[in-house]
């Protein structure tokens, strides 16, 4: 079994107008592939790195070319997505791992597959690493996520390249792997949200001893997915025993719900969900469940106590209990 850290480059409508097509929506068109490959001991293999030349946007946004050391001149040459793809899917090969820094990267993947017309055989549910949640969890209570320039920072990686170019992005998050090591790695999946189910049975759920994810069927508003039962429930992931409430759900700028119970046995557990919207235009919500502390406990009150604090700033905020 291998490690596939990937990062991806994307461009988008320098109009704005996102372009569309039988298969669905292409909001972010990918330009490059980066990726290296380590072995079962995080011992770097190979690397892949690829620009890919665009169909769909054929100039640059202006936020992209800015950010981006890569001009359409230089993706001119390259080769298109498709042939790109299976290159890359060759060079993986079968028995792998996909690590990424956050939740972007393999979902971006899969929308160019959908609308470049490539079969979708990734597992469902699909399964992989993010080592910026992980990280967080680390060194940050999971309250908030680092930047890969700031997680560098932290773990003294030393900074041979610049950043924002995807193969060398990818180095950075292969050597921050290598940092958080084999026995954080192998229990901390993550869920990746490209498919999601359609029904209750179908929903996915993972979980070790310290975090639960969990990962709801699609709603047709946003409403119904926030207040859906069984997302906002209270039992204990670890002993499934009812926990007492200590903090009641709370919307935090608009963005993500938090709370916090406890339970008898495995002390307090916080909770995070987001609700995100599918390419099918449905709604669903991805949430996570945390075995903390004290100190992980007072996190979220300070949080909710500033969210409080804007809400009085701004009566006119509606904030979801």
């Amino acid at each position: 079994m291998n490690y596939i850290v990937l990062d991806l480059e994307w461009n988008q409508s320098p109009t704005g107008k996102v372009i569309s097509n039988r298969n669905g929506a292409l909001p972010f068109e990918i330009i490059e592939i980066g990726a290296v490959k380590l072995d079962e001991e995080l011992k770097n293999i190979s690397s892949f790195d690829r620009l890919i030349k665009p169909k769909v946007y054929l100039k640059l946004h202006k936020a992209i070319e800015k950010m981006l050391p890569i001009t359409m001149r230089d993706l001119q040459n390259a080769k298109h997505f498709k042939e790109v793809f299976n290159e890359f899917r060759e060079w993986c090969g079968d028995d792998i791992i996909f690590c990424t820094w956050g939740d972007m990267d393999l979902f971006q993947l899969q929308r160019n597959m959908n609308y470049f017309g490539i079969t979708n055989d990734y597992p469902l549910p699909f399964l992989y690493l993010d080592l910026q949640s992980i990280f967080s969890e680390k060194y940050m209570k999971g309250i908030k996520n680092a930047g890969l320039n700031e997680a560098v920072d932290i773990l003294n990686v030393s900074k041979c390249y610049p950043f924002h170019r995807a193969i060398y992005d990818a180095h950075y998050t292969a050597e921050i792997a290598k940092r958080l090591g084999l026995k954080m790695l192998e229990d901390n999946f993550s869920i990746d949200t490209y498919k999601v189910p359609l029904r209750s049975s179908e929903e996915f759920r993972i979980k070790n001893n310290r975090q639960e994810q969990y990962v709801t069927k699609a709603f047709e508003s946003k409403e119904k997915a926030t207040k859906y039962r069984k997302l906002r429930s209270c039992e204990c992931f670890i002993c499934g025993k009812p926990m007492e409430r200590k903090v009641r759900w709370f919307c935090d700028n608009g963005k993500n719900f938090y709370s916090v119970f406890k339970c008898e046995r495995h002390g307090y557990i916080t909770g995070k969900f987001k609700v995100k919207k599918n390419d099918d235009g449905e709604f669903f919500a991805v949430r996570t469940m945390t075995k903390t502390d004290n100190d992980g406990y007072m996190l979220i009150l300070e949080k909710k106590e500033k969210e409080k604090e804007r809400e009085r700033a701004n009566p006119n905020t509606e904030a979801e209990r």
